[in-house]
């Protein structure tokens, strides 16, 4: 098997995993109190409230698009998606180092990496698709 179909085949339960874990997280930033929040150290606490509330709206959104891995013409709106995770993940452990929150960190260090694979296999696949013979 070539190492491009092993990497899709990897990325994409991968993705529905992320794409699950975001759509709870994104829910919760966008509809739950803010006391519930402030109880498992949402990062978004750190920002106003309509700011916090957007990001989870675009978790929710983004991890839909996660989705769109299992598709092989759409897969680049899967590495746009994991690109954008990527950033949102890298703001996030900005916010837990700068509030001593290191015990948070691993768990963005894991999403990033989990993250980037997608993001390479949907670049990979979108390589393989525009090829010639």
């Amino acid at each position: 098997m070539p190492v491009r179909s092993l990497l899709t085949a990897a990325a994409i339960p991968v993705a529905l995993l992320l794409a699950a874990f975001f759509a709870f997280v994104g829910y919760h930033k966008a509809f739950a109190p803010l006391a519930e929040l402030a109880q498992h150290r949402v990062w978004t606490l750190a920002l106003p409230e309509w700011l916090g509330r957007t990001i989870g709206w675009s978790e929710l959104l983004l991890a839909a698009i996660l989705l769109s891995i299992a598709v092989p013409r759409l897969r680049a709106w899967a590495g746009t998606a994991a690109a954008l995770l990527v950033i949102n993940q890298m703001a996030a452990a900005a916010v837990h180092w700068s509030r001593a929150e290191t015990d948070a960190l691993p768990q963005n260090a894991v999403l990033v990496a989990l993250l980037v694979l997608v993001g390479l296999a949907a670049r990979h696949r979108q390589k393989a698709v525009g090829e010639t013979s």
